[in-house]
């Protein structure tokens, strides 16, 4: 099954995001979950995407689950929830802690990561995971790439460009 979420919102005030931005939201569907509210979560964390969905309503294996989508407003419903809640410190330290450089790519070039939990997802709301095991049903890891991975997460987590760029050199000088 495939499914075209909502087009997204427009990006919260301020600075806009990296246009290069694009993000994949990805899941497992249990065989005791519903593909299609499975679906309709990650269409609720990333709005505008192309979202499919396999497995689930008794299958007897996992399926998956995932969304696509690029360009500035991809992130607007993750961003939102970011600010609104001030949790821009919870949200850095698990990008840094995940943040990939791309080897060729330039010194911005890359990626990063977070899960978030598929039960609040369900419910219309972003909620970060620190680990896997805090969704109980399995989480929503999502993944963010540009070409000034930077950029973006400073975008997300205003104000935190000095630890940014303080994790690149720890990363490229690391054997």
């Amino acid at each position: 099954m495939t499914i075209r979420s909502p087009p997204p919102p427009p990006p919260p005030p301020g600075p806009s995001p990296p246009a290069d931005c694009s993000v994949t939201a990805e899941c497992e569907v249990r065989p005791s979950e519903d593909a299609e509210a499975v679906a309709a979560a990650l269409s609720a964390v990333v709005p505008g995407a192309s979202v499919r969905a396999d497995g689930g309503g008794g299958a007897p294996e996992d399926g998956r689950a995932e969304s696509s989508a690029s360009g500035p407003g991809c992130l607007s419903r993750i961003a939102e929830t970011v600010r609104s809640r001030s949790s821009s410190a919870a949200y850095l330290r698990c990008m840094l802690r995940n943040m990939e450089c791309a080897e060729g790519g330039g010194g911005d070039a890359g990626s990063t990561w977070f899960y978030l939990n598929k039960q609040a997802a369900a419910a219309g709301r972003v909620a970060l995971c620190a680990e896997a095991d805090e969704s109980p049903l399995g989480p929503i890891r999502v993944t963010i790439r540009s070409q000034n991975i930077g950029a973006v997460i400073d975008w997300l987590a205003p104000g935190q460009l000095n630890k940014i760029k303080a994790a690149r050199a720890k990363i490229s000088h690391a054997p």
